[in-house]
């Protein structure tokens, strides 16, 4: 016997587009953004930023420069990693590497940033752990 304060089950209810397509809720969803809840941002020199912590860096790195405090100020520099004059590839081909946030010249030194939010991916930790041993001369900073 059914309760009398259960409510009854809803069913989904489809939408007709103009076009005259309908589509039920459970096709596959829109894309939702970030995985991470990051926000695309651009920063005050029109530089497309993944977060906003990256686009507030890239203002705070910008005033650096022109403060002379740091140089040769790059954006999204690519690294690839190659072992012994040897490209190192993906089992499908692809080359590995490593794409920073920031690169420039501090005191005649480069220095190579990323900005990271609460949540690193599982290959993140390999990956700083090989850049560091190919590129033992540039100094790595990681702001969290």
């Amino acid at each position: 016997m059914k309760s009398p304060f259960a409510k009854p089950a809803r069913q989904p209810k489809c939408v007709t587009r103009p076009a005259g397509e309908t589509v039920s809720p459970f096709d596959a969803p829109t894309k939702k953004g970030n995985k991470y809840g990051a926000k695309k941002t651009d920063c005050q020199h029109g530089h497309k930023h993944d977060s906003r912590k990256e686009a507030r860096r890239c203002n705070e790195l910008h005033m650096l420069q022109r403060g002379n405090a740091i140089s040769d100020l790059q954006n999204q520099p690519q690294f690839w990693f190659v072992i012994d004059g040897e490209q190192v590839l993906h089992e499908n081909g692809r080359r590995v590497g490593y794409r920073a946030d920031f690169q420039y010249k501090e005191n005649g030194k480069t220095v190579v940033e990323d900005t990271k939010g609460g949540y690193n991916d599982n290959a993140w930790p390999l990956r700083r752990a090989i850049f560091r041993a190919l590129f033992p001369d540039i100094d790595f900073r990681e702001l969290k």
